[in-house]
């Protein structure tokens, strides 16, 4: 099945000659008006632009899946090992990822023009070691991450897909060591990590992806001493951050010009952790020493926080951000057996940042062992996330917050058992995933949110054996992930992914 099926017969007039978007041109084929109209993005956005002369309600999702084919794009590690693609990351109009050839070891690689060219984009760890490039980051059409080339030790790189566009940031820290960048966050355009410089400690630092304008942000501790920095949060146009010392533990936020406001501040024990921004609200949990998490909401302006709820048993988990509002996990036991809702077990939760307002979304598997919802994504203004109600095994659901707005999407394995969908990816208006069913094993599912808009994609393993398909990205007009052919272990593929009037071109 492929995707542009569900579209309304009434819109079906517009492949081909048909004026669009990008007009087909005298003597150029579909195909051609597809890399045409690719290279065009900065003038034309094609995720949203409908025809001339039709309505754009029909085009919510105006993307579309335009083959049930999938393409192995190059094998990389020929024999059943597999190069392992991991972290794949858009560039530009190319997607890079981390692989392992079995000569160079773990470097850098790309897929470019549409999938057709794939290649190690630098050596930059010459031998067997390779520079184990990680934490690939996504900033504007480049992408940072960490890597080692043998000299300068752990340092911040940056590539656009290209070797001559694939460099080292700065060395933060000279000598073979290495700052060992941690926490890489993008934030309005730059780049914030946390690095050791071997003079100051572990601090704050923030990159455009110039040597000259790479430099550290605030010195939260000044001197050497060891002080740690928890994950970064971009929030409210700046960064959010938790310094933690054994004398006090402080949630900080710095503004777009590096000036640091502490938000919260508890002395002694305690463990602040989940920060998760959700439009104007700042969520975070606080473990005070007791064994039970609180949950605790800072708000834009006045840069406060406030205790919301507080939760025994397991702390609540999945924390995702759905507009202003915060979606989780909570009531379940913890590992020692100590109990979170008696009654309700482990459900889904939200909270709008007030204690009224925070509560259980739906009671999907009556009684104490709850579904325990969990891979949590939002999708045009809804929440998408599996869960077990206890009759369907664990499948895919979804939720606008409400009881009576929270529904299966799709039984896709009929049956206590269930599917398990996991590595949910929303993208361009659809739903991305991998599903297990009897007879094809895991293999590529997308969704539009509607049980008949909820397709398997095709069956890359054959028969009941497993592709594992996961790290699903866009770039231009293809999906790319990792998979197994079920002979050969993980390698990219791409199934073609487009406008959806571009579909119906033959050669497109």
């Amino acid at each position: 099945m492929t995707s542009w099926r569900a579209i309304p017969v009434g819109v079906l007039l517009l492949c081909g000659g048909a004026a669009g978007a990008v007009p087909l041109e005298e003597g150029e084929s579909g195909a051609e008006r597809a890399r045409r109209a690719l290279a065009s993005q900065a003038s034309v956005d094609v995720s949203t632009a409908a025809p001339e002369g039709v309505a754009p309600g029909l085009f919510s999702r105006p993307w579309a899946v335009c083959s049930d084919r999938a393409e192995r794009l190059r094998d990389i590690r020929p024999g059943p090992s597999g190069s392992g693609p991991q972290e794949l990351a858009r560039a530009g109009a190319a997607v890079v990822f981390s692989a392992d050839d079995g000569v160079s070891g773990r470097e850098l690689w790309a897929t470019s023009d549409a999938g057709r060219q794939t290649a190690r984009v630098k050596d930059v760890r010459s031998g067997a070691a390779g520079s184990q490039p990680r934490n690939l980051t996504r900033v504007g059409d480049k992408v940072f991450f960490v890597a080692d080339d043998g000299v300068h030790g752990a340092e911040l790189w940056r590539t656009d897909g290209t070797a001559e566009g694939t460099a080292l940031v700065r060395d933060v820290r000279r000598g073979p060591v290495g700052a060992a960048p941690e926490f890489l966050t993008e934030v309005d355009g730059a780049l914030y990590f946390t690095a050791d410089d071997g003079v100051a400690g572990r601090e704050l630092w923030r990159s455009d992806g110039t040597e000259k304008g790479t430099e550290r942000v605030q010195a939260f501790l000044p001197g050497a001493g060891a002080l740690s920095l928890g994950p970064l949060t971009a929030w409210g146009g700046g960064v959010a951050l938790v310094s933690s010392s054994v004398a006090e533990t402080v949630l900080w936020w710095v503004d777009a010009r590096g000036r640091p406001r502490q938000v919260f501040s508890r002395q002694g024990a305690g463990v602040i952790f989940g920060l998760t921004a959700a439009g104007r609200h700042l969520f975070f949990l606080l473990d005070p020493g007791t064994e039970r998490a609180e949950l605790w909401v800072a708000h834009q302006g006045r840069l406060t926080a406030e205790r919301v709820w507080t939760f025994p048993g397991d702390y609540p988990a999945h924390l995702t951000a759905l507009d202003d509002a915060l979606y989780f996990l909570a009531g379940a036991s913890d590992w020692y057996g100590n109990p979170g809702d008696a009654i309700h077990g482990g459900e889904l939760w939200r909270s709008d940042g007030s204690p009224e307002g925070t509560g259980l979304v739906m009671d999907l598997r009556p009684g104490p062992e709850g579904s325990m919802p969990k891979d949590l994504v939002a999708l045009d203004g809804e929440l998408y996330f599996t869960a077990d109600d206890g009759v369907h095994g664990r499948e895919l659901w979804r939720s606008n917050g409400t009881a009576q707005g929270t529904l299966l999407v799709r039984d896709l394995e009929p049956g206590p058992v269930g599917s398990s969908p996991l590595a949910l990816t929303a993208e361009s208006g659809w739903l991305f995933f991998s599903a297990e069913t009897a007879g094809h094993g895991r293999e590529v599912w997308y969704s539009a949110g509607r049980p008949w808009v909820t397709s398997r994609l095709l069956d890359i393993a054959p028969g009941t054996a497993s592709s594992n398909p996961a790290g699903f990205v866009r770039a231009g007009f293809n999906i790319f992930f990792s998979a197994s052919d079920g002979a050969r272990d993980l390698e990219v593929y791409a199934v073609p992914f487009r406008p959806w009037w571009l579909c119906f071109a033959k050669d497109c």
